[in-house]
């Protein structure tokens, strides 16, 4: 007997059937690699804790996040990176942090800030960490210089100080910073075993062959104020290559844009515009550790 049209209808549409579903099942078993469309290492859901001072803080350069004494702000750079890559922030950075704050709670004018390393755990993924600059008034010494001798003070007051401060002074206080850190960043190893861990660099601040107003030391201790900024910055890479964690250099990536330059990322004494405080980044310097941050993370 001849099959009706309406059986052939029936046999055709198995036959399509069974096609389809081979098919999904020879996709399903091919050895090829799913497409991966993720532009950054860590996206959706996945845990970021960030640790820092004002300069991680960026105070005043937008809305403010929390009314903890901190003046953190929505638009520092771990703002901008959680916004860019989908991840879940926390921000424990507190203006006037140094490297103990990672383990001890810190005074601000309304109470106790928290240890920052509060958060750390094994579900956190990333961690970034810029703290040193407070330590031992590091940078507070080239304020102190600014304001106490000024721009119309002879020779090199600040140097000469400094340099009878034997093991107070500058070069044996970088030392014991990049140590602090060292110890800051095994703590942080140690709440967070699973974290991929960035330290971050401070930027440009002092200019080389140059002197202005907005930055008002003596001539002969423009030396001493790039010798302080620079070597903090090198104790944390130092810090982080003893360690074996990443560190994500800002200072050349901010060359140019200095206290003193046309175009500066970091105020001085007095303020160009209003979005920040005095001797503290401007926007332009957040956005541009966001940008090297995400680099690093692609």
């Amino acid at each position: 007997m001849m099959p009706t049209p309406q059986g052939l209808g029936v046999r055709f549409s198995y036959v399509v059937a069974a096609g389809l579903l081979l098919a999904a099942l020879a996709a399903c078993t091919s050895d090829e690699e799913p497409q991966q469309d993720e532009k950054y290492a860590f996206g959706k859901g996945d845990q970021y804790v960030a640790l820092g001072d004002s300069y991680t803080a960026a105070p005043r350069t937008g809305p403010r996040d929390g009314r903890d004494g901190c003046q953190r702000t929505q638009n520092n750079y771990p703002h901008r990176v959680a916004e860019a890559t989908g991840m879940v922030l926390v921000d424990n950075s507190c203006s006037g942090a140094n490297t103990n704050s990672i383990t001890r709670p810190q005074p601000t004018l309304v109470g106790d800030h928290p240890p920052q390393a509060e958060g750390l755990d094994e579900r956190t993924d990333l961690v970034t960490i810029r703290l040193g600059a407070n330590n031992y008034s590091m940078f507070g010494r080239i304020l102190r210089c600014a304001r106490f001798f000024g721009s119309a003070a002879k020779g090199a007051p600040c140097t000469d100080i400094d340099a009878a401060s034997g093991p107070t002074g500058v070069d044996a206080r970088l030392e014991d910073i990049e140590q602090d850190v060292i110890s800051g960043l095994r703590v942080i190893q140690e709440r967070a075993p699973n974290a991929r861990v960035l330290v971050i660099g401070y930027p440009h601040i002092i200019p080389t062959g140059t002197t202005c107003e907005l930055l008002p030391l003596p001539e002969g201790d423009y030396e001493y104020a790039r010798r302080i900024a620079e070597g903090f910055n090198a104790a944390l890479a130092a810090a982080a290559d003893h360690v074996g964690v990443e560190f994500v250099d800002i200072f050349d990536a901010t060359e140019g844009h200095d206290i003193c330059a046309d175009e500066p990322w970091i105020a001085g004494a007095e303020l160009l515009k209003d979005s920040a405080t005095p001797w503290h980044p401007y926007p332009e310097e957040s956005q541009a550790v966001a940008e090297e941050i995400l680099d690093q993370l692609e």
